[in-house]
């Protein structure tokens, strides 16, 4: 931290245990991650319902890259030098979280706001794809504001002994948001609420989103207290970003050959990745309906298309979860750490080990291997995207892809950690003391949010101070390398459904139910281009694993 600073108070958690203190300091993260969930599931559905091509839907998936790219640096500069006497991040978490429901609500309640001003039926439609695109961009913007200072919370308030713990219990809480938010939308909730939240689900799970996330965010909020920031000497805030930027760029042209071989891997897996959380639960849902004529005809007499298709995708992204958070606890004892032997072997004694897993310590592979082979996994499902003409099998296929998503949360950081730490003085490497060993074998192996671990970052002078800077801007890399192909992506997508789904969704869109409208041009049972997309993010997938298992010999 700069020299000339002074504070007023000291960093305090509500709780009688590190347990309650810890669950308390990241709880926030449970709705952030939540909404996330219900916009992943709904929205694309919702878009094709209004009318939309697919071709058109895939330019509204650039907001989540853009919004990263653009709004973590621009709130991490203004809350570094905030003086609010509520402290730096608090604020703008719960505003931000404020801003994100009225948003959410405003896009479910779209079709009604719009009424209210424009009486011609064409106008309105317009009018109400409009707004639909503007509050997805502005979701997408205020959660990255909201994910950004809640995670600047973390670095501010926790000792730099407790950094690498806090961090794990915002992985659990960010795997609890996820599953819980793909659970209760394969719930039928009108049958439970009827019209009372909404007169749709997708009306209901954006109500339910909404409370969540400023609920989660007020908790933390309430039991936590921050330092006040009272003077401190800063640049112009210009000449802060533009620093940042030139650094960024001058590392990038210069990084070691390892970082630099991880940075491709992440590009050309984020290539996959990117369709596969954005259209996954559409795919499902449409194969669903397009298997056979009996159940395309249930959307027909449908009074809530939206819903049913998107209750149908997440009953796969609810396998994906639970798979993905049980290979992210078991694989650590069948992959071997890229730590160094002496750490290894003190954790390899402490007395948490059981037998099996001591056992399975005999028979681990490397951690390039590993990495590699879930990556031939993600790609062999992907391919065969397709040639899936069952529910069931495409089902399978999504959940599968849950233990290379565990994979993926674990390999490339622990790489990383390992290659930084030799550029830095290897004291820093190793644990400080007992205590901090026995606190790191506690750790469970982090899930990154699917949607911000794209967002390139920029380092703040709070996370300087906990972590080094050679580590900061490294990691701010890797995640611009994860940020780009999702705009790559996306343009893909805008080919593929131009060619083979040009016209509008039969399933979802107006007078659909399975029926051709005069714009569409394939029918129901045609090649769906959302599985298209996928296949060729499999493709890259492939070039991601061959990269991986080159990685070793870097």
């Amino acid at each position: 931290m700069a020299k000339d600073v002074s504070w007023t108070g000291c960093a305090h958690i509500k709780g009688s245990t590190k347990s309650q203190r810890m669950a308390m300091l990241t709880f926030c993260l449970i709705g952030l991650q939540f909404t996330w969930g219900v916009e992943m599931t709904y929205f694309t559905p919702h878009l094709l319902q209004l009318g939309l091509a697919k071709s058109q839907t895939s330019l509204v998936w650039i907001a989540p890259p853009l919004s990263g790219l653009i709004v973590q640096p621009i709130v991490g500069t203004i809350s570094d030098s905030s003086r609010l006497r509520w402290g730096r991040r608090r604020p703008y978490m719960l505003s931000c979280s404020i801003a994100v429901a009225a948003c959410l609500c405003t896009l479910a309640w779209s079709s009604e706001v719009v009424g209210v001003f424009a009486r011609d039926e064409k106008m309105a439609d317009k009018l109400n794809v409009a707004l639909a695109i503007f509050c997805i961009y502005a979701v997408d913007f205020a959660i990255n504001a909201v994910q950004a200072t809640a995670r600047s919370l973390i670095v501010d308030t926790l000792p730099e002994s407790q950094q690498q713990l806090g961090s794990a219990w915002a992985g659990r809480m960010l795997g609890l948001g996820h599953v819980s938010g793909y659970f209760i939308g394969t719930v039928n909730l009108m049958k439970y609420f009827g019209t009372w939240l909404g007169g749709s689900q997708f009306k209901q799970m954006c109500m339910i989103a909404s409370t969540t996330i400023i609920s989660c965010t007020a908790i933390t909020c309430y039991c936590v207290e921050e330092r006040v920031l009272v003077s401190k000497h800063i640049e112009d805030g210009r000449s802060r970003i533009w620093k940042v930027f030139t650094t960024i760029i001058a590392t990038t042209l210069h990084l070691p050959n390892k970082i630099r071989a991880v940075c491709w891997i992440t590009f050309w897996s984020w290539i996959g990745w990117s369709p596969f959380f954005v259209y996954g639960t559409t795919w499902v849902g449409e194969t669903y309906y397009r298997q056979d004529a009996r159940k395309a005809h249930e959307l027909d007499i449908s009074k809530d298309v939206v819903g049913d298709i998107a209750r149908k995708g997440s009953l796969a992204l609810v396998l994906f979860s639970l798979i993905s958070f049980a290979g992210s606890v078991f694989l650590p004892w069948v992959v071997e750490s890229p730590s160094d032997n002496d750490v290894q072997s003190t954790r390899g004694v402490t007395g948490r080990l059981n037998p099996v897993r001591s056992l399975l310590q005999k028979y681990q592979m490397a951690i390039t291997t590993a990495w590699g082979l879930s990556q031939m996994a993600f790609a062999f499902s992907m391919i065969l995207a397709p040639f899936s003409k069952s529910f069931l099998f495409s089902t399978t296929l999504i959940a599968f892809c849950g233990i290379p998503w565990a994979m993926y949360g674990w390999a490339p950081l622990a790489i990383l950690g390992e290659e930084i730490n030799k550029l830095e003085d290897p004291q820093r490497s190793q644990p400080s003391s007992p205590i901090d060993r026995d606190d790191d074998s506690e750790l469970t192996s982090l899930q990154p949010n699917p949607e911000h671990v794209m967002a390139a970052t920029s380092t703040t002078q709070d996370e300087e101070d906990a972590v080094s800077p050679t580590a900061g801007i490294y990691l701010g890399i890797w995640n611009i390398f994860a940020t780009i192909p999702q705009f790559l992506a996306t343009f893909i997508a805008m080919i593929t459904f131009s060619i083979l789904e040009p016209g509008k969704s039969p399933e979802l869109s107006k007078g659909g139910g399975g029926k051709e409208d005069n714009t569409s041009k394939k029918p129901a049972s045609g090649l769906s281009g959302t599985a298209v997309c996928l296949a060729i993010g499999a493709v890259c997938s492939f070039v991601a694993a061959v990269r991986t298992f080159r990685l070793r010999r870097t």
